[in-house]
């Protein structure tokens, strides 16, 4: 059997008896991010979610003992410390750790007060001189000290911001490693709404120049849970985690905020006092990413401009959002020009005649980036100057690299700017001049640093090694552009760059990056025209209608003339417009069941606009199904509906692509949906939607669900990490629901779950729009007096789905529980 390829980590930590902390939670919690946990105990602590009653350090030869034994089998990737029981063990640690791992990155959580307040180590509790942290500090990466701990390393009294600051710039300044001052348990952060850290870097290998010996406030909401047992073991474990997972120290503390943003969402209460957190896997949604703010300007007295950060608009109150982003660098609540999320392949060139060429070619999106130095009257800025008006001409997105203050005067449609050019340019300038703006980005660090501004697109990379720029940082490589663009993608369009061509294209293209950047792949090529035509085909999975009447610009970029008159009643809307067709067109929509329901969905999406869809049903057409499932007739008997209705909706919506699964949808079919914008459950038996629901939940999904069984209709709009009071399915029928509700059993006429079904459509159209009417609700339909009620959805606190931890061993959010059997074929969805 093949060695497993998961890190080794190491938690050298107390044993906590009660199971939330310490080594217990480390061990826990690095299983969970996908590392193999080995532990060095330093104490055993007789503690339960009250107090501590007893902590008693292992023998030197114990220590030693664990140590030597690990390090010859299974040496580890990174390694975090704990609770050390007394100075002569620290420093036989220190010694140890120097002769043997001197170079292993090494996060230090100095541990002296357990969760309920109780001292740990005997020289905390005996009121004498602290632990000495400086000999370990000079091998560690991070120190994670909470408030508490901060007051005992630095001799201080913490009692508001500015003794915090202080505190940790006293440290930091003593100590030769990095800091992460905790602030969870700051009262005065909690008054605020807020979970505060502060962050003091010292030199950062593979890190912007920007960073280096740099101070930043990492900001989050603060988790609606008292249960908080283990929290700094949890984060702790969790950085080393991704330590171990290559990431570099700023993206780790990042994914270990998120991480202990989920954890406290799921965390969960066994005895009387504080209870642990959940395991949720990998956190790669948005909304539970930290804001992050350099220190000097973060708005202290303004909490509300923290929490209107772009990603938390939807978990904070009308307040925050109105005050989103006000102050960062002058750029007001509105953020940049918004654009389609599908922005076309987007050349990077350094020539104004390559720029024009590929412009004829039907090019929507374009950058022109020169390397030299641009001087008044020079043939510099005249290329600038031409690129902008070819744009005009050509009705196209010309962004210009770095040059700012010539894009403003001629009125160029949009700039591109690299982070270390954000402190040269008024991005307030660019906004007053209505000008588009692109930021580049080197992982989630950087990432959200650029979303504060909200620019009009956020570029990635890069991806692969590129000569043509040399970067301080790594390549991001294909799974990293995965989780960047699972975080990201909903919010503004993403754009992959670096290394990209012909070759990688569509692996690029199946981590769901919504576009890609090319350089050398047109800029070196033989003949680059024809080449960004390969790209385009190859991007689009089809071939790119070069020389038709409708130009591949107008298809990609914005809507044809064709598209007008098609879509010219709903562009009527206010509230569609040109810009919600072009969002329309950007989605994918999953439909599980093609029956009465599914099939009506799959015609009304496709024919509002969907640009895609994904139909997941197994079953064939039957005669019983003709009278209500009006997209078949006879000559279908027999055929596989995902078939026939690929064939007819292909045919009758060109514009509209369809993928077809038929595959039973089973406790390990999470895959199915991955790409999916939003998920539609059409199915007809409980089995197959609670399989459904739970894979939603794990991948952060949203799910709309309609069922009909005689003149009753339900349907329900749910997505815990948006609305977790109202829950998930799981919670509204809980998984020992009885009865099929099939409508073969209890009978349904054709009309009733037509009405349904355009009912699930309306709500599916007007979330991919941004109108989340439906979330939370549960409405009814009675078909025989064609009455409707509605009621709140309420969320059961005992839900093993979405209000609890996963106890399936190691999951990132992106991968679905399994260990249950698949469903039999009869027992998979009839499909209405």
């Amino acid at each position: 059997m093949a060695a497993d390829k998961r890190p080794i980590v190491w938690s050298i930590a107390g044993s906590d008896s009660g199971g939330g902390a310490g080594i217990q939670a480390d061990l826990a919690t690095l299983s969970n991010l996908g590392c193999h946990g080995c532990s060095v105990i330093t104490t055993l602590t007789a503690q339960s979610s009250v107090a501590v009653t007893l902590t008693e350090a292992v023998s030197e030869e114990m220590l030693l003992a664990q140590l030597n034994a690990l390090l010859g089998d299974l040496p580890p990737k990174a390694i975090k410390i704990g609770l050390l029981a007394n100075q002569a063990q620290l420093q036989q640690l220190c010694d140890w750790l120097a002769r043997h791992l001197p170079d292993v990155p090494l996060v230090v959580d100095p541990v002296m007060v357990a969760s309920c307040g109780d001292a740990l180590s005997k020289s905390t509790a005996l009121g004498t001189a602290r632990l000495d942290y400086r000999p370990l500090a000079a091998l560690s990466t991070v120190l994670t000290p909470n408030i508490h701990e901060l007051a005992l390393l630095s001799h201080s009294d913490i009692h508001d911001f500015p003794s915090w600051q202080d505190a940790a710039t006293c440290l930091a300044n003593e100590l030769p490693c990095h800091l992460l001052a905790k602030g969870g348990d700051f009262e005065a952060g909690i008054a605020r709404g807020l979970a505060e850290d502060l962050l003091l870097f010292k030199d950062l290998p593979h890190s912007s120049g920007l960073h280096q010996r740099q101070g930043f406030v990492l900001a989050s909401p603060r988790q609606a849970s008292s249960n908080n047992h283990g929290s700094g073991c949890t984060l702790s474990s969790a950085i080393t985690a991704f330590l171990a997972h290559d990431w570099i120290l700023p993206d780790a503390l990042i994914l270990a905020k998120a991480y202990i943003n989920g954890a406290l969402a799921q965390s969960y209460r066994v005895g009387s006092g504080p209870g642990p957190l959940g395991r949720p896997g990998a956190c790669l949604a948005a909304e539970l990413m930290p804001v992050i703010w350099p220190v000097e300007d973060y708005p202290w007295a303004n909490p509300a401009q923290v929490l209107g950060a772009p990603w938390l608009a939807a978990q904070t109150s009308a307040d925050a959002v109105s005050a989103k982003g006000v102050g960062v660098k002058g750029v007001s609540a509105e953020g940049f020009k918004t654009l389609p999320h599908n922005l076309g392949i987007y050349p990077v060139v350094a020539d104004v005649e390559l720029l024009e060429a590929l412009l004829k070619a039907g090019c929507r999106t374009i950058q022109l980036r020169l390397k030299e130095e641009v001087l008044p009257g020079s043939s510099a800025e005249q290329a600038i100057i031409r690129a902008i008006a070819l744009g005009r001409q050509y009705q196209a997105r010309v962004f210009i690299n770095d040059h700012w203050q010539l894009a403003i005067a001629h009125g160029a449609f949009g700039v591109h700017l690299g982070q270390e050019d954000l402190s040269q340019a008024s991005l307030e300038a660019i906004q007053g001049a209505g000008l588009a703006l692109g930021l580049s980005s080197h992982g989630y660090f950087e990432a959200l640093l650029a979303l504060r501004y909200r620019p009009s697109y956020l570029a990635l990379g890069h991806i692969f090694a590129t000569t043509t720029k040399v970067m301080p940082s790594l390549p991001q490589g294909l799974a990293r552009l995965g989780a960047y663009s699972e975080t990201f993608g909903s919010l503004l369009p993403t754009v992959a760059i670096g290394g990209i061509e012909e070759h990688n294209l569509d692996a690029v293209k199946h981590t769901g990056v919504a576009n890609v950047a090319v350089v050398r792949a047109i800029t070196e090529a033989a003949e680059p025209v024809t080449a960004f035509r390969r790209l385009t085909q190859s991007w689009l999975g089809r071939a790119a209608p070069i020389a038709s009447g409708i130009s591949y610009a107008q298809q990609n970029g914005g809507l044809s003339d064709r598209d007008f008159i098609r879509y010219g009643s709903q562009l009527l809307l206010p509230r569609v417009s040109e810009a919600g067709q072009l969002a329309l067109r950007a989605k994918t929509v999953a439909i599980v069941g093609l029956g009465g329901l599914g099939h009506h969905l799959a015609r009304s999406l496709a024919a509002a606009g969907v640009g895609r869809l994904i139909l997941i049903d197994p079953d064939i057409v039957e005669l019983g199904n003709l009278p209500r499932q009006l997209l078949y007739n006879e000559q279908d008997i027999g055929r596989l509906k995902v078939d026939v209705a690929k064939e007819k909706l292909g045919r009758d919506y060109p514009n509209c692509l369809i993928k077809i699964e038929p595959k039973l949808f089973g406790p390990k079919s999470a895959e199915l949906i991955r790409e999916a914008s939003l998920v539609l459950d059409a199915s007809d038996n409980f089995l197959c939607r609670h399989n459904l629901n739970q894979a939603c939940v794990k991948l952060g999904k949203e799910l709309i669900a309609a069922a009909i069984s005689a003149d009753s209709g339900l349907l329900c709009h749910t997505a815990p990490w948006l609305n977790p009071e109202a829950g998930c399915y799981e919670c509204l029928f809980p998984r020992d629901s009885t009865g099929s509700g099939r409508c073969r059993d209890m009978g349904v006429l054709g009309p009733a779950v037509q009405t349904l079904a355009a009912m699930q459509s309306l709500a599916a159209i007007n979330t991919l729009l941004g109108e989340r009417s439906t979330l939370g609700r549960l409405i009814s339909l009675d078909c025989r007096t064609l009455s409707v009620r509605e009621a709140a959805l309420c969320a059961d606190p005992a839900c093993l789905c979405c209000q609890t931890q996963s106890q399936a061993g190691h999951k990132t959010q992106a991968q679905f529980m399994t260990g249950r059997p698949e469903l039999s074929r009869e027992e998979n969805c009839d499909a209405n």
